[in-house]
């Protein structure tokens, strides 16, 4: 893909975000940078950590349910605690959405923008990149001219919350490009 950077983060839902962090921290040598507890709706929310070692960054996260079941506990429960999913950083978001949407991917909802305390971050969710699967891909701007931002933003992962959260209310159950239409054998 042209205008890829790199892997910005992999994101894990996990049922104890407490020992996930421990692991994390005092096992393998990352250091925590980010943290935000509560993030989503009234009806169910996440707890979320991020941890980084050198230039790898991993998002832990754990449901929090409350009217019904968070969308982190829905994933631990059908696929296990795991990668849900990956997000590739690129110098410029707009273009590769409209590169992509041409070529038929779906995304799970528009285009977030905020600015953590270094510079302007946008983000954008695919919906699962195959049948019966929970991983997805994240686009991710940091790069902006001059300013670089390197942690997140509550309120773009609290409004991408909302998205899967929508979804996840409507019964959607799409993936990231019409499979029906991709020559091969059949697709179920």
């Amino acid at each position: 893909m042209e205008g890829a950077v790199g892997i910005d983060h992999i994101t894990l839902c996990v049922p104890d975000l407490q020992a996930a962090e421990y692991l994390f921290t005092k096992i393998l040598g990352f250091h925590a940078i980010w943290s935000a507890q509560d993030v989503g709706t009234d009806k169910s929310s996440m707890d979320t950590i991020v941890v980084q070692r050198g230039n790898v960054k991993v998002a832990l996260m754990q449901g929090r349910d409350k009217q019904e079941k968070s969308q982190i506990t829905d994933f631990v429960e059908r696929y296990g605690p795991g990668i849900q999913h990956v997000a590739i950083e690129v110098d410029d978001i707009e273009a590769v959405c409209k590169e992509w949407e041409g070529r038929g991917v779906k995304f799970s909802g528009p285009l977030k923008e905020g600015r953590d305390g270094f510079g302007p971050l946008k983000q954008r969710f695919t919906f699962p990149l195959f049948p019966g699967s929970g991983v997805f891909f994240e686009l991710t701007q940091r790069q902006h001219g001059e300013e670089k931002s390197k942690t997140f933003v509550r309120e773009i992962v609290e409004s991408l919350y909302k998205d899967i959260e929508r979804d996840q209310d409507l019964g959607v159950d799409k993936t990231i490009i019409d499979y029906a239409q991709v020559p091969g054998e059949s697709h179920s």
